[in-house]
């Protein structure tokens, strides 16, 4: 095989390949089940076998595809004007997290990305005892600090995209409060994410971050995207919606302290 193609994992190390593996499944069966939450779970364990560099844009590689078919599909029922109060903050902010995502040393990379998903499962878990959000109902939908608001939230949504290759929860919590249309929270959740993982492919296309080694890697990888996507459509894991969320937030806790024990 040409070294242009050899994949980012070592054919010869069959346990990381196995890990890599059972993490995508995981990872994608719960993307299916709440909608976000892939790269959150998967880039951590990836990381133990990949450079913490390469996993963002692989991960976005694999997204790709299946989140523009989603996102293809739901288009009918998109609430367009939250769309585009998000998407400007949301392409820029993509854009300053890929430069970051080149420019930092791959041990502050590793770590900061440890304690970014360690901070998400704790996070998750604290609002799950029942600490409360402002409702966004409650503030102004219009005039310029709305317009403020909303840039700075796509902004955070795309910064944490480019940098650590999820910002899906901060689009879902903003949308699921001004949405009351379980179709349109879906729907417009699906395009966000679409569009940002495209962009994303782009922009770490543009600053070299994918070549011949990452594509080769992706699609030896597919089958447990595929396998991870199959059994979150089709496995009935009889979790209400609070046990589903206790599980990915305690995945993140494991996932992101293992990451931070492995360089400390």
């Amino acid at each position: 095989m040409p070294a242009s193609l050899t994949p980012l994992i070592s054919l010869a190390q069959p346990g990381d390949w196995l890990l890599v593996a059972i993490t995508l499944v995981l990872a994608y069966t719960v993307f299916s089940l709440v909608g976000f939450g892939s790269a959150l779970i998967a880039s951590a364990p990836l990381a133990w076998v990949i450079p913490v560099a390469r996993v963002i844009p692989l991960l976005a590689l694999l997204d790709c595809t299946g989140s523009l078919t989603r996102g293809w599909r739901a288009r009918q029922f998109v609430a367009k004007p939250e769309l585009l109060r998000m998407l400007p903050g949301l392409l820029f902010g993509q854009l300053l997290g890929v430069f970051v995502l080149v420019k930092l040393p791959a041990a502050w990379m590793a770590l900061l990305l440890g304690a970014f998903v360690l901070f998400q499962g704790v996070r998750g878990l604290w609002e799950a005892r029942g600490a409360t959000v402002p409702p966004l109902r409650a503030l102004a939908t219009e005039g310029p600090a709305a317009a403020i608001r909303d840039f700075l939230r796509g902004l955070l949504g795309g910064v944490l995209g480019g940098l650590f290759g999820n910002g899906g929860f901060i689009y879902a919590s903003y949308l699921q409060r001004r949405l009351d249309s379980r179709e349109a929270f879906r729907a417009t959740q699906a395009v966000l994410i679409a569009i940002s993982t495209a962009w994303r492919v782009t922009l770490c296309a543009m600053a070299g971050l994918v070549d011949g080694q990452l594509l080769a890697t992706a699609v030896l990888l597919l089958p447990a995207l595929m396998v991870g996507t199959y059994l979150g459509h089709h496995i009935d894991l009889r979790l209400s919606r609070g046990q589903l969320f206790l599980v990915l937030n305690l995945l993140l806790l494991a996932s992101g302290a293992a990451l931070i024990w492995r360089f400390f």
